[in-house]
């Protein structure tokens, strides 16, 4: 019985269970929309997808390309939002926005058009995890996805990061199948989903280049053969390899609005100068640095372990757990029968994360986030290959319990997905990672929400870690508190300037007081008595 579950006969149910489980994340998603306020780069990300939406324009911020951000700005455009031609991004993006219950309803349907590449996200994981397993392990890859809180956090923001994690593991999963077969077709495919790639994050560059290379390296050391299926002469290689690189062109040109102009000033002209011009921003500011923070200590050049302790401390254990039978299981059908291809998951994750190493901007775990996906299936093809090796009923008992505590994980980190933090981290996060690991300003509703509950009429001072307006979102009695300001009365502040990313130690010294509340996992409130009067005798005559 235990072996025919994984069997055709339970196909069906299997599907079942991946579709179940992807609607479930999906809605679970869309609930977070108006839970929180917008992040830091969320009213960027708005704003320039709106440009190109509304003038065709896409010239703000041009690190960042278009399609990530056009989704975002789909919503607000529905509901009449246009460019207003501001000089600033954020200026734009707060305009944008508005203020009160349009703030509120405007961010969070610019929220909502991110859960396209969550749901082509998990398609390519059911569909890759299918082609080295079953439809067991596509459902188990499923569930190890959407029972991922990370995954879930940047699903549901109007960012970049679930756009980018979406379209690069499309493109590796395209490169596999064009590398097993480069037919015309699996060619354009390839091609074309390394264009949506690049059309979503620059660093798809490097997330998908080198893993490439590095899986065709691990498929010569496994088959000793460079040659691939179907390369029978110079003329079919330079067909397959050119309709690949058209298509890649092609979607990136479109990505642009078909753009043609001078890179600078006087300079030639070339398709899509946005594109490199983002090119080279891109890595300019990739061996600059940014301020940071880790284990205690802010810094403006980062660490090169700052991206493999951030994975160690937000990523579920039952998946690290799973991952670990996955490079078990890879290594093992590598010496049994030669299949380099079940490696290819985690030997492209450990490339990504090893690319990390070199980067100076530790923004946090989601710049990296193409690799839970593939973890994700990395920990099927384990736990699939776990139960089938299983010699008693108690190894499979113990991988089930593991599977279910995934579930858990993601139910109990629910709704605060972003600032989920496995054992490891201990019961103070914040000495670990702040940023968008813990802390990206999203807790403004909850703390205009502990006000009124508190039922506090003075003016609060909030050191906010954030791009939002406090008037916009829903504190007109707030005001901003100053570097290294001592004041008294009410005051709220984020977890990462508590820890001096950014402003160094400009308001540690609220952090000699207790709080009297905390605002979610990323703010904290106190309340500071003024100091008394001192009493002086009048001794003038009378």
């Amino acid at each position: 019985m235990t072996e025919a579950i994984l069997g055709p006969s339970w196909s069906r149910w299997w599907r079942a269970l991946s579709f179940a489980l992807v609607v479930a994340a999906a809605a679970a998603i869309v609930s977070t929309a108006r839970v929180f306020s917008g992040t830091v780069d969320e009213p960027a990300h708005i704003a320039a997808g709106l440009q190109w939406l509304t003038t065709g324009r896409y010239d703000y911020d041009l690190q960042h390309p278009p399609l990530g951000r056009v989704a975002a700005a789909i919503g607000p455009y529905l509901r009449g939002a246009r460019s207003s031609g501001a000089p600033g991004v954020f200026e734009e993006g707060a305009r944008v926005l508005g203020s009160g219950p349009r703030y509120v309803d405007t961010l969070a349907s610019a929220r909502h058009g991110e859960i396209v590449f969550f749901l082509i996200l998990a398609a390519v994981v059911w569909a890759w995890a299918r082609r080295l397993t079953s439809d067991a392990g596509a459902a188990v890859a499923t569930l190890l996805l959407v029972a991922n809180p990370t995954v879930l956090a940047h699903a549901g923001l109007a960012t970049t990061d679930i756009a980018c994690a979406a379209t690069t593991t499309l493109a590796l999963y395209a490169a596999m199948r064009w590398v097993d077969e480069p037919t015309g077709w699996r060619s354009a495919l390839f091609g074309a989903a390394a264009g949506a790639a690049l059309s979503s994050r620059l660093s798809a560059i490097a997330f998908v280049g080198a893993p490439l290379a590095v899986c065709y390296l691990l498929r010569w050391a496994v088959t000793r053969s460079w040659k691939l299926e179907g390369f029978t002469g110079a003329g079919r290689t330079a067909r397959v390899i050119g309709i690949a690189t058209l298509a890649c062109f092609a979607v990136i040109w479109t990505a642009y609005r078909f753009s043609f102009g001078p890179l600078h000033s006087g300079g030639p002209m070339v398709p899509a100068p946005e594109f490199v011009g983002g090119v080279e921003t891109f890595f300019l500011h990739g061996s600059s640095g940014h301020p940071t923070f880790l284990l205690g200590r802010p810094s403006n050049r980062g660490w090169w372990y700052y991206f493999p302790v951030a994975l160690l401390v937000k990523t579920p254990l039952p998946l690290i757990l799973c991952c670990i039978a996955g490079g078990a299981s890879a290594v093992r059908r590598i010496r049994a029968a030669r299949d380099w291809r079940s490696a290819v998951p985690l030997v492209s994750a450990l490339t990504i994360v090893a690319l990390s190493l070199q980067v100076r901007v530790d923004l946090g775990v989601r710049l990296i986030l193409p690799v839970y996906p593939l973890l994700a299936i990395a920990g099927a093809v384990g736990v699939v290959d776990l139960w089938n090796r299983a010699r008693s009923r108690t190894t499979q008992v113990a991988t089930a319990l593991l599977l279910a505590c995934s579930a858990i994980v993601a139910v109990r980190a629910y709704p605060n997905n972003l600032s989920y933090f496995n054992p490891l981290a201990g019961p103070r996060p914040e000495r670990v990672l702040v940023d968008s690991n813990l802390d990206w300003g999203q807790d403004l509703y909850r703390l205009r929400d502990t006000i009124a509950a508190r039922g506090i009429t003075d003016t609060v001072l909030v050191a906010y870690f954030g791009t939002a307006d406090l008037d916009a979102a829903g504190l007109p009695r707030a005001r901003v508190l100053g570097l290294h300001e001592r004041a008294t009365g009410w005051i709220a502040a984020s977890e990462t300037f508590l820890a001096g990313e950014w402003v160094g130690p400009a308001y540690g010294w609220l952090l000699a007081y207790r709080p009297v509340a905390r605002i979610g996992p990323s703010m904290r409130l106190w309340y500071i008595p003024p100091a008394p009067r001192a009493v002086t005798r009048d001794s003038s005559p009378r």
